[in-house]
């Protein structure tokens, strides 16, 4: 048993069993009103704690949501970088690339707070995403260590122009487009909230 599942033992436990036992009581007692009223007290306590559970794990999926939008808007942006376009270098001169952000994604996958499953494609997509990126990333730092050798401006274009060409920027580019749309359609309203994903932000 985990630690999580053992307090989650040692503090239902006794709130149920004290239910039972007012529950018992008032079987015995009908005309007594006091084991009613601690049974309707545990019974407040029990769901209480159940309802602050929940809204603090939908509060906090609702903000790695907003958040996972940001990200995947930003790496857009990143793609869409003129430095990406080979045509608009200054003929035999070395530049340094924009990284694609993933912050958002490792958090997102370190607390499996889209494990569960209504968001099991989320979670499948980002893992992916963050493969993906990583991927990119690395293709940027063999580019730029080949490119600030001594190579001649040909040399340059064309590896740059291999870089927008290669398998690594579309899946890239394809995969930050296709999550983002499928946050905004899937997750256009939440689950409950209104606003979840409405209030964008830039």
């Amino acid at each position: 048993m985990s630690m999580k599942n053992l307090v989650s033992f040692i503090t239902f436990f006794p709130l149920l069993l004290g239910f039972l036992l007012a529950a018992v009581w008032w079987t015995r007692d009908e005309k007594n009103l006091e084991p009613i009223l601690t049974g309707l007290g545990l019974l407040a306590t029990i769901t209480g704690i159940f309802g602050e559970r929940w809204a603090s794990a939908n509060e906090k999926r609702i903000e790695f949501l907003r958040a996972l939008l940001n990200e995947c808007r930003s790496n857009d942006v990143i793609l869409s970088d003129e430095r990406f376009n080979p045509n608009s270098h200054r003929p035999g001169r070395p530049i340094v690339f924009p990284r694609l952000i993933i912050s958002v994604t490792e958090i997102a996958i370190a607390s499996d707070v889209f494990a569960e499953r209504q968001d099991r494609e989320l979670f499948s997509l980002i893992h992916q995403w963050r493969h993906t990126a990583n991927e990119f990333n690395r293709r940027l730092d063999i580019t730029e260590l080949r490119t600030f050798t001594n190579l001649s401006s040909q040399e340059i274009r064309l590896l740059y122009e291999a870089l927008q060409q290669s398998k690594e920027f579309n899946d890239a580019l394809n995969l930050t487009q296709h999550i983002t749309t499928f946050l905004q359609s899937k997750y256009p309203k939440g689950s409950g909230d209104s606003e979840v994903l409405t209030p964008l932000r830039n």
